[in-house]
């Protein structure tokens, strides 16, 4: 379906009883209500010119927007067909024109069409990436010394994140799309629409990727042993990333069932990642072990423990956001326990590598890839357990790890005769 049919017909969504349909090329406002008799208005039937097509869809969703707020404010005292003799005999009907469109407005728009118009991002995605450079775009459009293109605008928004190159990126590309809507939808001249060519010369070139902190296993081992002696919910928690290479905002997604293959009890992650490089689907779980000190396999019975009710998990929302601030929690400016400081710890070592490389909690997912791996595992099965693509995978993924190329070539010179 594509976006301007997904939006007209999904206008009425909050609607209660009321949808919008396509009868061989008519645009048709339907309500069916129980106990209430069926009511049907074809768009086409008041204004010839309009039909079921990408060009008339503005036109037709003020229409149909209108007829309803006529029938609602006379609370079902009058059909639709009245209502939208009405709209069409006392107004041109003009889009948005019972209420004036500022930049707000078209924020707001761009939110509803992003949340609620085939659910394309979750709300804590448009809270933390789209909101706060919408809102200052908004800011800054607002004021006496307004810009007064796509270009001036970028450049101004830019400001706010000098610090951050990431961000910068980020703008670009999230108020391009903000302007895209705002032409299409309201009519905005073009003028305002930030092509590539001003994003690559406003944005400074991307800086080279941090190199990702893939943990060994001893490491993962003691670090939740030092977690373990302080804070056993949280212990459990390093547990399931581990094992089971989670992101950790899963860990809110999760049952237990029979899986399908194996007739065995196993974890089940309703979780659907969307708004992403890509949408992900629920998935069964696939416990990959450690090896000790001893190269003996490490795995921990938490299925059975989260069928028996011992599991016991940190309390409050789990996600990213939760799991950093524990690792990072302060008391007077310092790491304020044991776990605190076997992070920091690692953090500091990661880093002072003569390559740097970045340790944060997710890093307990990028192991996991590199131990299946390891162990010898097709990269079609890892991606299947880790809840993304190959293409995912090759693009953001670590796959090898220092020891291990060294271990490799220890291992196969024995063979090779030296000259």
């Amino acid at each position: 379906m594509p976006p301007w049919e997904q939006r007209l017909v999904t206008i009425t969504a909050k609607w209660q009883g009321f949808s919008v349909v396509n009868d061989r090329g008519v645009v048709v406002l339907l309500f069916r209500s129980k106990g209430q008799p069926s009511q049907r208005v074809s768009m086409t039937g008041f204004d010839p010119e309009i039909r079921f097509r990408d060009e008339d869809e503005e036109r037709a969703t003020t229409y149909i927007r209108q007829t309803y707020k006529l029938w609602a404010e006379a609370d079902g005292d009058r059909t639709l067909k009245d209502c939208l003799k009405e709209v069409k005999s006392t107004s041109d009907v003009e889009p948005q024109a019972e209420e004036a469109v500022t930049w707000a407005t078209i924020a707001a728009a761009m939110k509803e069409a992003k949340l609620d118009f085939g659910k394309k991002i979750q709300p804590q995605t448009w809270k933390t990436n789209w909101a706060p450079i919408l809102d200052e775009a908004v800011r800054v459009l607002g004021r006496k010394n307004a810009p007064g293109d796509g270009y001036e605008l970028l450049k101004a928004v830019l400001k706010n994140w000098t610090h951050a190159p990431t961000v910068q990126k980020e703008c670009g590309r999230y108020l391009a799309r903000w302007m895209e809507f705002a032409v299409r939808r309201y009519k905005v001249p073009r003028t305002w629409l930030i092509t590539q060519a001003d994003r690559d010369e406003l944005i400074p070139k991307r800086t080279k990727k941090r190199k990702k902190a893939v943990l060994e296993d001893a490491e993962i081992l003691a670090f939740i042993a030092v977690v373990q002696k302080e804070n056993p919910a949280w212990a459990n928690l390093f547990r399931m990333l581990t094992q089971y290479g989670l992101r950790p905002t899963e860990l809110q997604h999760l049952s237990v069932v029979k899986d399908p293959v194996t007739q065995e009890k196993t974890f089940w992650c309703s979780y659907e990642k969307i708004g992403g490089e890509e949408d992900t689907d629920p998935r069964y779980l696939r416990a990959m072990y450690l090896r000790n000190e001893d190269d003996n396999p490490v795995q921990w019975p938490l299925v059975a423990e989260w069928e028996a009710g011992t599991l016991k998990l940190p309390e409050g929302q789990l996600n990213g956001a939760a799991c950093n601030r524990h690792v990072h929690r302060k008391q007077k400016g310092m790491p304020a326990g044991p776990t605190q400081r076997e992070w920091i710890r690692l953090v500091e070592k990661y880093a002072a590598k003569p390559a740097p490389e970045w340790l944060r909690v997710y890093s307990f997912r990028d192991t996991f890839g590199v131990r299946c791996k390891r162990e010898g595992l097709d990269k079609g099965a890892i991606c299947d357990a880790m809840g993304h693509s190959e293409a995912v995978h090759d693009r953001s993924y670590r796959t090898i790890t220092d020891s291990i190329v060294a271990r490799a070539f220890e291992s196969d010179a024995e063979t090779i005769p030296l000259p």
